[in-house]
């Protein structure tokens, strides 16, 4: 008999393996050996795993994991349309990566769960697949505590309609919880009472943001969506204001002063927080690449109010008009920040590399730094394009062309090795002095981007092979390897645009490396790029090494961005106790215990702030569109609906929507088997990437919907268009 209670992995290990059938917890306290001393601790175990929907309470008091009964925990996604879905947890295993499943929730089914919502579902035996349904049967914890909406009123009472999409139609609030709003202004709600599906939820004005065209009300709407943090707690900021200016000989000591190197940061023009500098020299044979990181670590402590903070909010959120930072200004933008001619505290990874970029070896110390200069993507990419120096770019020219040929030839490596060489454009919209668009530009990475982001991929492998080849706990930045099932709908797609690819036997990073090299000068390549992207999986923070996929890494971590990322910053934590000899074992395990949470956190939060991110792109995309209507566009074809296709605006970066009802020369279905649209009649096809022209016709920023129509529709002969051959097959019908 054991003196001490299960935990909660062992006991959900039990039951599925040894146990084989749902039993009474006092059933199973006695087939584990649990003691009469350590029952009530033992209980409350169970407890805890049934509230946190890991374990189902059946009747006659048993317990059982959920997916042998069919049952399954996920959170409640609600997507355009207000369609709902339950993104399906993976088992509880060794923690590797598992495929994602969604589950439609129909209208009927969804009790009052609300989008965030972490939910207990049955799922129905008789529809698998992409179709798969599901009813959600318990709700364990309620996500989303604010709704965004758009305040109403009658003569009876007030409410607020939630905005799109939205699974409510409407929210009633009390009179004494309006908080003063005015008709038609956008505010925060939350829910305080809702006991059936069937009856109104009734609600509490948190926040008016004010009316819907007011500047800025726009990017608040996705604060509050995403319930982004607005400022931080007043115990946060006093930690971060006791510090002082200037650096003292305690805070110097011990480290190594690197204050004579030309180190340098480069950064966009507007950026504030500059985590990175780098410097170049050469030592005997090699190069001595140094990566020299902020030490946020010396003014972020463990478990303090800070740390807490940080780890709460995960990562700053770039929104399209302003940065929500995860440290106070006076760190993230002061502190911290690598600014010119500013002593700085570092964490410096010494690489030593040879001429075509093969790592030789590496360290790691505690440094400090003094930047020479802080230079922009652009201002660089212009010396390398025109050779011209200005005076900041000048005193650098040599060093910068050196970083140039060592990146190129530390890039062609990685990509020798399988690394996918996927470009993206990124849409960045710029702004007038009033946060209205002015213009929207799509920025491709160019080599300036190229030189720092190798620099920065070689940092990370170091920092993750520092703890790998000592066999300590670390936070890894994991990409699994696809789904058999989603790379075979890739091929099927590279086969609809005549390309040679096939995923039987397994798919490497090799293998799409290749597909890729062939497709490099193919006016379709963005488009191809798009869709593998969408087909790999996302990548995530987890203890357990599984590898990039994507960089074709075996080991990868991130240690570069420790102002920004709070990853980083616990690595960097970490680092210091390996040089310093100082992570005891009994400490160790601890944070082996920690570090899923801490993974599942990080993750979440990414997401989170990625999604918010392209909400606000969105917005003013859409803000941009609305004085264009009537206006044609070049794009390609990037997706189908069953009544419609997706256009991809070109310059642009945005979708929108040609339905089949608007295209009168023919009537269209979608063959999703071979990724295209036939008509029926002609034959005329509409395949992924194809060029089309459009015509603008409406904009809903409400619903964040673009429409569109095809400004190259063939035209119809007099005589043979559809409501002239309804007419004759009508008249003929009556004949």
């Amino acid at each position: 008999m054991t003196s001490t209670s299960p935990n909660a992995d062992a006991i959900l290990l039990f039951l599925r393996d040894e146990a084989g059938r749902p039993v009474r917890v006092r059933e199973l306290a006695r087939l584990m050996g649990v003691s009469d001393h350590d029952y009530r601790s033992f209980r409350a175990t169970v407890k805890e795993l049934i509230d946190g929907g890991r374990l189902v309470h059946l009747k006659r008091g048993r317990v059982a994991p959920p997916d042998p009964l069919n049952l399954v925990v996920g959170t409640v996604t609600v997507k355009r349309g207000a369609h709902m879905f339950c993104r399906v947890d993976p088992p509880d295993g060794d923690g590797g990566p598992q495929t994602v499943e969604d589950l439609f929730i129909p209208p009927s089914d969804r009790m009052t769960a609300l989008n965030g919502d972490r939910v207990l579902v049955r799922r129905h035996t008789t529809r698998r697949g992409p179709s798969a349904e599901g009813v959600i049967i318990k709700i364990l914890e309620r996500g989303a505590k604010a709704i965004l909406g758009i305040y109403q009123q009658t003569r009876r009472f007030s409410y607020v309609v939630p905005d799109l999409p939205h699974p409510l139609r409407e929210i009633h609030v009390p009179p004494r919880d309006t908080k003063n709003a005015k008709v038609g202004q956008q505010v925060v709600v939350v829910i305080t009472e809702w006991d059936s599906p069937d009856a109104t939820p009734s609600g509490k004005i948190t926040d008016v943001l004010g009316f819907p065209d007011e500047p800025g009300v726009d990017i608040e709407r996705v604060i509050g969506a995403y319930q982004l943090p607005r400022r931080f707690a007043p115990k946060v900021l006093a930690e971060a204001r006791a510090f002082g200016d200037d650096l003292t000989a305690i805070d110097l000591d011990g480290r190594e002063d690197f204050r004579a190197l030309v180190a340098f940061t480069i950064d966009p023009p507007d950026a504030k927080d500059h985590d990175d500098a780098v410097s170049l020299e050469r030592v005997g044979s090699h190069w001595r690449l140094g990566v020299h990181i902020a030490d946020v670590t010396h003014y972020v402590a463990e478990n303090s109010a800070l740390d807490h903070e940080a780890y709460e909010r995960g990562t700053s959120v770039y929104l399209v008009d302003r940065v929500i930072p995860m440290l106070p200004v006076r760190l993230s933008n002061d502190l911290c920040s690598l600014v010119p001619q500013k002593d700085r505290l570092t964490i410096s990874c010494l690489i030593d590399l040879s001429d075509s970029g093969e790592l030789v070896t590496y360290r790691f110390c505690n440094s400090v730094i003094r930047s020479r200069a802080k230079l922009s993507y652009d201002v660089v990419m212009e010396y390398f394009l025109t050779g011209q120096k200005n005076r900041t770019v000048a005193p650098l020219a040599d060093v910068l062309l050196n970083m140039r040929t060592l990146s190129k030839a530390i890039r062609r490596r990685r990509f020798d090795n399988g690394s996918l060489d996927l470009d993206v454009p990124e849409a960045k919209v710029i702004l007038d002095s009033e946060g209205h668009p002015e213009r929207i530009e799509l920025r491709h990475s160019d080599e300036s981007h190229q030189l720092i982001e190798e620099f920065m991929l070689v940092a990370n492998q170091c920092a993750a092979h520092r703890f790998l080849r000592r066999n300590l706990p670390c936070l890894y930045r994991v990409h699994a390897p696809p789904s058999p099932e989603k790379m075979e709908e890739f091929s099927g797609f590279a086969e609809s645009l005549g390309l040679r690819f096939s995923a039987e036997g397994g798919v490497t990073p090799k293998k799409l490396a290749r597909l890729l090299d062939l497709v490099k000068d193919d006016p379709r390549r963005e488009m191809i790029h798009q869709i593998l992207l969408r087909s790999l999986m996302k990548a995530a923070y987890q203890p357990q090494n599984v590898g990039h996929f994507g960089l074709a890494f075996p080991h990868y971590t991130h240690f570069t961005s420790p102002i920004r990322r709070y990853p980083d910053l616990w690595i960097h934590r970490h680092l210091k106790k390996i040089e310093a000899g100082g992570w005891r074992v009994a400490s160790q395990n601890e944070t082996r215990a920690a570090l899923p949470a801490i993974g599942k956190q990080t993750s979440e939060r990414e997401r989170l702030a990625e999604e918010a991110e392209r909400e606000s792109v969105r917005i003013k995309q859409l803000e941009y569109l609305e004085s264009h209507w009537g206006d044609e566009f070049a794009g390609r074809v990037s997706g189908f609906l069953e009544f419609g296709l997706f256009v991809s605006l070109e310059g642009i970066g945005a979708d929108g929507l040609v339905r089949f009802s608007g295209i009168d020369d023919d009537y269209y279905t979608w063959e999703p088997e071979r990724w295209r649209v036939r008509g029926r009649r002609r034959g005329r096809t509409f395949n992924l990437g194809d060029p089309v022209r459009v015509r603008l016709v409406r904009t809903d920023a409400r619903r964040r919907e673009i429409d569109l129509e095809l400004a190259d529709a063939p035209t119809v002969p007099p005589g043979k268009s559809l409501a002239n051959r309804t007419h004759r097959a009508r008249h003929r019908r009556r004949g």
